[in-house]
């Protein structure tokens, strides 16, 4: 009997363990951090707001499902302001280009600013954005206009949009990440130095998938002759994830609460 109470002690104990250590430069989703971030809206429109207009309730549902999806550390998003600006001029964004005089002209310090534009322009070829955000790391950025920024096109914003712009902003890669990091190899073995650098999102060739969330077709890693598991219901992935339920893995999540903590710790 004493022997049977030690093993399961020892299980425990291991198990215990080997979920502190997990991830263990990003802290523990077991932490309840307790923190509520302000948001700002900035509805950029034409004169008559009669192009691809956008009401307040589609921020607050948006809103309401971050709250759902980060609950689990505790954290809340408030809106505290939702401003319609009409000018035409500003109505569509060139990146590089406009968002900085956008950024300049309104702007509240400290919180998290949503600009919302019929247009979105990504000179890059053949990029044409839902949004973008500034890529939070844990070093607190130079206090310039657009830190806190998230540019987003009206006729395209959905709750899906807006986490995913935020996961940026909190610093999260694409699950497909290869440009930064380096690629991720299937069997998951430098997940930590490639990829979005979160162990429990699988290595993602950024495939098709089908209606019932798998990778279709499948496809096989040249190198490692595996094929490929990736999260098609991750948040920060590019799959069609509308028909199950998208979600933030626990890696993501911890990595979130660090950056919180230290590279946006100056939110309010």
């Amino acid at each position: 009997m004493s022997k049977f109470i030690s093993l399961i002690f020892l299980i425990l104990f291991t198990t215990k363990i080997s979920c502190a250590q997990y991830n263990e430069n990003f802290g523990s989703t077991d932490e309840c951090y307790g923190k509520t971030f302000s948001i700002a809206a900035w509805v950029l429109t034409d004169t008559t707001n009669s192009i691809a207009p956008l009401d307040l309730s589609q921020v607050l549902v948006a809103i309401d499902s971050l709250n759902q999806k980060f609950k689990g550390i505790c954290v809340n998003f408030r809106l505290c302001s939702f401003d319609t600006l009409p000018n035409h001029r500003q109505d569509t964004i060139e990146k590089g280009l406009h968002d900085e005089e956008i950024a300049a002209l309104y702007r509240k310090k400290n919180m998290i600013n949503l600009y919302f534009a019929t247009e979105i322009v990504n000179p890059q070829p053949g990029a044409n954005p839902a949004g973008y955000a500034p890529m939070g790391s844990t070093t607190i950025p130079s206090d310039d206009n657009q830190r806190d920024a998230i540019f987003l096109k009206k006729s395209a914003f959905t709750p899906s949009v807006l986490l995913h712009e935020i996961g940026h902003y909190f610093g999260l890669y694409h699950t497909f990440e290869t440009v930064a990091n380096g690629e991720e190899l299937p069997d998951g073995s430098n997940c930590a130095t490639a990829g979005d650098l979160v162990c429990d999102t699988q290595a993602d060739p950024n495939g098709e998938n089908n209606g019932d969330c798998n990778l279709d077709p499948q496809i096989k890693d040249p190198t490692t002759n595996l094929m490929f598991e990736p999260p098609v219901c991750n948040i920060m992935s590019y799959y069609d994830n509308q028909f199950c339920n998208y979600h933030f893995s626990r890696g993501q999540l911890d990595r979130m609460l660090s950056i919180m903590k230290t590279g946006r710790s100056y939110l309010w």
